[in-house]
């Protein structure tokens, strides 16, 4: 077997976020093929190690110094980075004790592809044979930020994003070419790849069809459900947006609705507009959201900011449900409007919508039916996996 080393910022589990679910299924399917060693932080969890080693992962974790989010210290070391030219994102994760672990993995393992699961630890393959490495790009984290300055209306946060924006478009310009592939999640990303001068291939978002299928789905209850890890400000975003801007009409036509955040890390605004407005429920991290999509009506995706494509429409497709979706929310992913799902950008349309849905069994039917024969065709895990599979096999040959 042909042995790849990859580097990542994190064990990929519990599946608790989009990025951590899409790296756990494609190792998964890859280790039937590969010899893989994981490099990454973490503690010596043996629940995580052991899930890892049921699929075939051998795991190398770091034990982790980063300075802990959120306090006096770690915003202290935002500001300070602001007049360096590097993204912040690059200096917090890509520490010493990494580059020497990874050092001494690639001279006694002796991998034939060196595979970096994350664009902001890209600087980590400085001294590697790049002719070995392949980026995996989750989203054009540029953009993602670009599209953050363009919504925020707080002076402060529009400048640290536009900052960060740039060094990170430079870093992303710099590193792309310098590998043997870089990997992408859409074909739109791919493209941008392509200008910056690298060599791309697309391996889309995906499901487990079968595990989301074993649910019952049609059981409904009032819920409007929106499923995210809310520690990200793309999501965070949407959720604001939805509740200032479009859950007011849609109380007012479905007073018997419940707006339903499922998801770990809701912030102080979220828990404080559920408090006031007891239709708005937040379930916290859960293990498993298939219940909550199941009893939905109505899946909304109110995303303004983001890159890449969105696991969490494809989990509502598996199940057959209603979407109602923003064009960012369902970029990269080969929909048609009125056919698997609705796209609406003006909040007014999108509200619309949403009711329509919710009100219109035939519609959530005909919706439900062509998202899933959509998504089993075309974003089943085991066909997403072949397409890496072929790019480390070139890289290795």
């Amino acid at each position: 077997m042909k042995k790849v080393l990859v580097i990542d910022e994190w064990i990929p589990f519990p599946l608790d976020s989009g990025k951590k679910i899409r790296t756990y299924n494609l190792l998964k399917h890859l280790a039937q093929s590969f010899e893989i060693t994981l490099l990454c932080y973490g503690d010596a969890d043996q629940t995580k190690l052991v899930e890892m080693e049921k699929i075939g992962i051998k795991v190398v974790p770091i034990e982790d110094r980063r300075l802990k989010k959120w306090t006096i210290s770690f915003y202290a070391r935002v500001a300070l980075n602001l007049f360096e030219s590097v993204p912040f994102s690059t200096v917090y994760h890509v520490r010493p004790e990494l580059r020497e672990r990874l050092s001494s993995l690639i001279h006694t393992l002796y991998p034939d592809v060196i595979h970096c699961e994350w664009t902001n630890l890209a600087p980590l393959l400085t001294g590697c044979d790049l002719r070995k490495c392949v980026i995996s790009s989750h989203n054009i984290e540029s953009d993602i930020w670009f599209r953050f300055a363009e919504q925020s209306k707080n002076p402060l946060k529009k400048f640290v994003a536009l900052n960060q924006a740039r060094k990170i478009e430079q870093l992303e310009r710099h590193w792309y070419p310098q590998v043997a592939f870089c990997t992408a999640v859409s074909k739109n990303d791919s493209a941008v790849i392509e200008q910056y001068g690298g060599r791309s291939r697309t391996v889309e978002n995906g499901v487990d069809v079968g595990f989301y299928r074993e649910t019952d789905s049609n059981i409904f209850d009032t819920s409007i459900v929106f499923t995210a890890s809310y520690d990200t400000f793309s999501n965070q975003d949407a959720a604001y947006y939805f509740i200032d801007e479009h859950w007011q009409y849609i109380k007012k036509e479905l007073p018997d609705a419940n707006l339903v955040f499922v998801g770990k890390n809701p912030t102080e605004k979220m828990e404080e507009a559920a408090r006031e407005d007891s239709s708005i429920k937040l379930t916290g991290w859960v293990a498993d959201v298939r219940p909550y999509i199941a009893r939905a009506r109505v899946c909304i995706v109110p995303l303004r900011i983001g890159g890449g494509s969105r696991l969490k429409i494809f989990e509502a497709m598996a199940m057959k449900k209603a979407i109602v979706s923003t064009t960012i929310g369902a970029e990269g992913i080969d929909v048609v409007d009125g056919r698997e799902l609705l796209l609406r950008d003006d909040p007014r349309t999108f509200s619309e919508a949403v009711v329509t849905c919710y009100t219109d069994e035939r519609k959530r039917q005909e919706l439900g039916t062509n998202a899933f024969e959509f998504v089993e065709t075309n974003y089943d895990w085991p066909q997403l996996a072949n397409i890496q599979k072929q790019v480390w096999l070139d890289v290795a040959s």
